[in-house]
């Protein structure tokens, strides 16, 4: 479920992401038409504030007043210029004045008007006024357009992506409750078969029949145990216990004991006394098993597989080895329903779930394989 939420996430921004890149085509030619726009009002103030300082000079022109006060602003900035453009008076910076090819001419910061004068006492050709070139206010309508359509988007997407999955997550969430009606009908007749032919007296025990059953049966339970703690994992605790871990493994062993006599093979114990280990009962078991049924899975008749655990420098080690073909694909062989083997069966479950097991408990696996001769899982607790 954890994975399917970021897929979800992954597919929902994905999906957001190409609509705002769709969206910017518009966007482009928003931005485009408001420049133009915020050009043409430049333009029109400049020339009204050119018109009204223009007004000005020609009223004091016309009156009998001595002293003229040059109009100043906080927006614009203005000087006049005789006929050969020099300046008369000036609020400008004539270092970054720029030659008039044509009346309104602009730069990087600011915009520029000549406008041409009447006659006047102060003997000016031209006004010369110029503003700041601002697009804060474009920049600003554009980060508001775009929070606007991320938002909608963003909407629209988690709508559209409810709406296309909800399909799959009721038949997900209806073959889960089938998975776990089916294994809860399944445990009560394998363990009525399995104990009904370990009743068997020895006679019948024997025949070579009743021992593959037995055999066939055991591998049943070991991938039903898989696949019941598999559904089971992020639902039931599994609460860990003060265990002795030597008869554990010679208890886990002695159920394989059908498996291994169905193929002749032969196990090496060489399990130390009272190694105790605090750890979950069933975690422990699915790592014991799941190795365990491998190396016997991929063992030939009449080989040997053998079993160490021991202390050594305040650790514990559990070594499980075998005389089988190898492992092709090591950095695989951890991942979930890969199978080295697919004629050997299985739902490739069985190590991942092993590692998941190790990794939450701070368990290292330590494997050396070499093809066409055996394999070594050694877990270091």
């Amino acid at each position: 479920m954890v994975n399917q939420k970021i897929i979800d996430l992954k597919y929902l921004f994905l999906h957001v992401s190409i609509l705002i890149l769709i969206a910017t085509l518009p966007l482009h030619f928003y931005i485009s038409s408001e420049l133009e726009k915020s050009s043409l009002q430049d333009k029109i103030s400049l020339q009204g504030y050119a018109q009204k300082v223009a007004n000005k000079i020609y009223k004091f022109s016309n009156s009998s007043e001595r002293e003229f006060f040059f109009p100043r602003s906080n927006i614009y900035q203005a000087g006049i210029y005789d006929k050969d453009e020099k300046e008369i008076f000036s609020f400008l910076d004539d270092s970054t004045l720029p030659s008039f090819t044509q009346n309104i001419v602009e730069d990087d910061e600011l915009i520029y008007l000549r406008f041409q004068l009447k006659e006047n006492v102060f003997g000016a050709k031209y006004l010369v006024v110029a503003k700041k070139i601002s697009y804060l206010p474009i920049i600003l309508n554009v980060l508001l357009i775009l929070i606007i359509i991320v938002i909608l988007l963003f909407i629209a997407t988690v709508f559209i992506l409810k709406q296309s999955t909800e399909p799959y997550k009721k038949f997900n969430q209806y073959l889960e409750n089938f998975i776990k009606d089916a294994m809860h009908e399944m445990k009560t007749p394998l363990g009525v078969i399995l104990l009904n032919l370990d009743g068997l007296d020895e006679t019948l025990e024997k025949n070579k029949m009743i021992k593959r059953a037995k055999s066939a049966l055991k591998n049943m339970i070991v991938v039903y145990e898989d696949l019941e703690f598999f559904v089971r994992k992020n639902v039931v605790e599994h609460p860990k216990e003060h265990l002795n871990l030597s008869l554990f493994c010679k208890e886990r062993i002695d159920f394989f004991k059908d498996l291994l006599e169905a193929k002749e093979i032969k196990v090496t114990q060489n399990i130390e006394d009272d190694i105790f280990v605090d750890f979950s009962r069933l975690e422990l078991s699915r790592i014991i098993d799941n190795t365990l049924s491998n190396a016997i899975k991929y063992s030939k008749n009449q080989t040997i597989i053998t079993i160490n655990l021991y202390k050594k420098d305040r650790q514990i080690y559990l070594q499980i080895c075998d005389e089988g073909k190898g492992i092709k694909e090591k950095e695989k062989i951890f991942e979930r329903y890969y199978r080295g083997d697919k004629i050997s069966g299985g739902f490739g479950i069985g190590l991942s779930i092993v590692k998941n097991i190790c990794d939450k408990n701070g368990v290292k696996i330590e494997l050396e394989s070499t093809l066409k001769k055996g394999s070594s899982f050694t877990f270091v607790f």
